[in-house]
């Protein structure tokens, strides 16, 4: 297709929308991006070009945010379970974390009861609980916040196990 005059202008096209698209896609100003939308937004994401900055600016979050899990077991002992730190449990605090999808709760206490049996032992009881920390502002004299912390959620494991 580079081969002929015709191809090569094709591909300049399609290399000047592709820029364009991204460029719009990725202006912070509101209305621009708004006017643009509908034309832009099905291009960029048929591409895979979709990307999202909020995570860095303009706003960057100004907390952090985990899940634990205090996990009972059937003789009193108590454990904490913590979920491995990688983006695809990073990408299940997310989920988990929204109020608006509390159906994922109890299946999420259920497994955690099922797969972290401390020794063998029955648990008897999950509580996820969230703990957050609001972060200073970066530069000198930043001081770390303490960890905050509330149990959003508590399931009781059905007599007998799961």
């Amino acid at each position: 297709m580079e081969a002929s005059r015709g191809g090569r202008r094709l591909l300049s096209v399609l290399l000047v929308a592709t820029l364009a698209a991204v460029v719009v896609w990725n202006v912070p100003e509101p209305p621009v991006r708004a006017l643009a939308r509908p034309v832009v937004e099905p291009f960029v994401n048929t591409a895979g070009l979709d990307q999202r900055w909020n995570l860095f600016a303009p706003d960057p979050p100004r907390r952090t945010t985990e899940v634990v899990a205090r996990i009972e077991y059937a003789d009193g002992g108590l454990t904490l379970w913590e979920p491995p730190r990688n983006d695809r449990w990073r990408k299940w605090l997310g989920t988990i974390t929204n109020e608006a999808i509390t159906a994922y709760w109890a299946p999420t206490a259920a497994w955690i009861a099922d797969h972290h049996g401390d020794g063998g032992r029955q648990a008897v009881r999950v509580d996820l609980i969230q703990r957050w920390r609001d972060l200073s502002p970066p530069g000198p004299g930043a001081v770390e916040e303490p960890w905050q912390q509330s149990v959003f959620f508590t399931y009781v494991v059905p007599t007998g196990g799961r």
